[in-house]
C-alpha cells in the first residue's frame, strides 16, 4: 500500500510501512535505538539526538480523550455521494476528530464517527483502531472503551 492512501498531501515517506501497518489492522510508531526516544506518528530520523536508527514497534490502542473538534467539511473521500452544497465535493456533515493520549508522549488523532461532540468528555477512555475505507485509502477511528 502506498503513503498517499493515508495521506492526502503526501505521497511518499520514509515511514511508509507505516500505513501497510494500518491496512494490517495495527497502528505502529517508532523508538530510537540510541537514546530511546518514542515518535508517532512515525519518524525515521531522531529529532531528539539526530540518529537514524530506528525501530518499529506497535503503538498501545487504547487511552484517555484529550482534546477533540469537530470538521464541517470532511476530505473528499469522506463524501456522500450526493454533495448538499452546490459546487462542493463534501457534504457539510460534522465529524468530530479526536486525540488519544495512549502513553505518556503518544497521542493519537483519529475520526470519532457516528458521534456528535455533545457525547464527547475530555478524559473519558477510548480506543484506535485502523479503517480500510471503501475506497482503499486508511485511517484511523477511535470509539468509547466498553467499561
Amino acid at each position: 500500500m502506498e503513503f498517499k492512501d493515508f495521506s492526502l498531501m503526501i505521497g511518499q515517506s520514509k515511514a511508509a510501512a507505516f500505513v501497510d501497518s494500518l491496512a494490517q489492522g495495527k497502528i505502529m510508531a517508532t523508538r530510537c535505538k540510541k537514546c530511546s526516544r518514542e515518535y508517532y506518528p512515525p519518524q525515521m530520523d531522531c529529532s531528539s539526538c539526530l540518529g537514524d536508527d530506528m525501530e518499529w514497534f506497535e503503538c498501545p490502542t487504547e487511552g484517555e480523550l484529550t482534546s477533540f473538534t469537530q470538521i464541517m467539511v470532511l476530505p473528499e473521500h469522506f463524501a456522500l455521494p450526493a454533495p448538499s452544497v452546490p459546487f462542493g465535493k463534501a457534504s457539510l456533515t460534522p465529524s468530530p476528530v479526536g486525540l488519544l493520549e495512549v502513553k505518556e508522549g503518544i497521542r493519537i488523532m483519529g475520526w470519532v464517527p457516528k458521534t456528535s461532540p455533545d457525547d464527547l468528555t475530555v478524559g473519558e477512555p477510548m480506543k484506535a483502531s485502523p479503517q480500510v475505507l471503501a475506497d482503499g485509502r486508511v485511517t484511523i477511528i477511535l470509539e468509547k472503551s466498553e467499561e
